[in-house]
């Protein structure tokens, strides 16, 4: 089937996550959700910020996944397919099983990916050895093992030097850790270390109780400690370290390493000619910030992790995000109702 043969979608949102259900709710509160195709092939919806809660409280790691179709409105179009590509110039979006759809207005919800294997030894050594994350579905789990039966010594905690998603959740992460092992008669035996990627010191708003050099309530936090590599056998995690324009490497052994990944958006908006080309926000979509419309293309908007805007990634953002975008739409398609 070619892409003419396609149905033409007045909106069509790329990404069910949360950015994209948050657009959907969004859509729908504006009367707009019959006029709406969703492309997303996962089956499932997961609530990822309460993995944080999976991974220091115990939480079922089921009770953060539900079946898609309880999050898209009944009159909205379920695509479940892969999109391989997008065609701004031609208002089409590529499917894995060669078909496409076409759009008069498209909001990429696309979110961002964990890289996992831009740690040498982190993917292999996950769950194991002390090495955890709450930023996978099946890993949280693993780190509350580790987080509840933790009898003391050095345990890390890291951020990393890319924008990620949650906003101060590195933090949170600890701070939930530190609270149960406090309870628990362990954190005396604890040396608690925050190791932060970014070399200028910690971001404003994400870690204000947290000093910006030195320590603070016996946590020591290390700015320009940007985690490259997990020894798993050694228990060892090496850092590169950036202080002004030097940079050397430090090895810190640990009993536990809770390590937030590095993260990209999908090479998918790379690739299409949506986002920015070099600088900073390399990879991230080109957008103006007061609308969330694209910067050259004013048929698409953006919602979410996706977009190079400054600030934290946060569910939060992301739902303001999609009820401006509504709004914008809504205004746009009024004239033709």
């Amino acid at each position: 089937m070619t892409a003419k043969e396609e149905p033409l979608f007045p909106i069509v949102v790329l990404g069910g996550g949360a950015a994209g259900s948050a657009v959907l709710n969004a859509l729908g509160d504006a009367g707009l959700a019959a006029d709406t195709a969703l492309v997303e092939p996962s089956p499932y919806h997961y609530d990822q910020p309460e993995w944080v809660r999976v991974g220091t409280e115990g939480r079922d790691k089921a009770d953060t996944r539900s079946p898609r179709h309880a999050n898209i409105p009944s009159a909205t179009t379920w695509i479940q397919k892969s999109a391989t590509g997008i065609q701004p110039d031609e208002q089409i979006v590529n499917m894995d099983d060669g078909t496409a759809v076409r759009y008069e207005h498209l909001v990429v919800a696309l979110g961002i990916e964990t890289l996992w294997d831009r740690i040498r030894g982190l993917k292999s050594s996950l769950g194991d050895q002390g090495v955890c994350s709450v930023y996978g579905y099946e890993q949280a789990e693993r780190t509350w093992e580790m987080i509840r039966s933790f009898s003391g010594g050095r345990a890390i905690f890291t951020a990393p030097s890319t924008p990620h998603k949650g906003g101060g959740a590195p933090l949170q992460i600890l701070r939930r850790a530190e609270s149960l092992w406090r309870d628990t008669g362990t954190r005396a035996q604890t040396e608690l270390v925050f190791a932060v990627a970014a070399p200028t010191g910690l971001k404003e708003g994400a870690y204000d109780d947290l000093s910006r050099d030195g320590d603070k309530d016996d946590v020591h936090v290390y700015t320009g400690y940007d985690l490259i590599e997990v020894r798993h056998e050694a228990q060892e995690a090496v850092f590169s370290v950036t202080k002004g324009r030097s940079q050397t490497r430090q090895v810190l052994p640990y009993d536990l390493l809770h390590v937030v990944p590095p993260m990209r958006p999908p090479a998918l908006l790379e690739e299409s000619g949506l986002a920015h080309r070099d600088g900073p926000m390399k990879g991230y979509m080109e957008m103006r910030p007061e609308s969330f419309r694209h910067a050259r293309f004013a048929t698409v908007f953006g919602v979410g992790d996706a977009l190079g805007v400054e600030g934290e990634k946060t569910g939060e953002r992301a739902r303001e995000q999609a009820a401006s975008v509504a709004q914008a739409l809504l205004r746009l398609r009024a004239p033709n109702e």
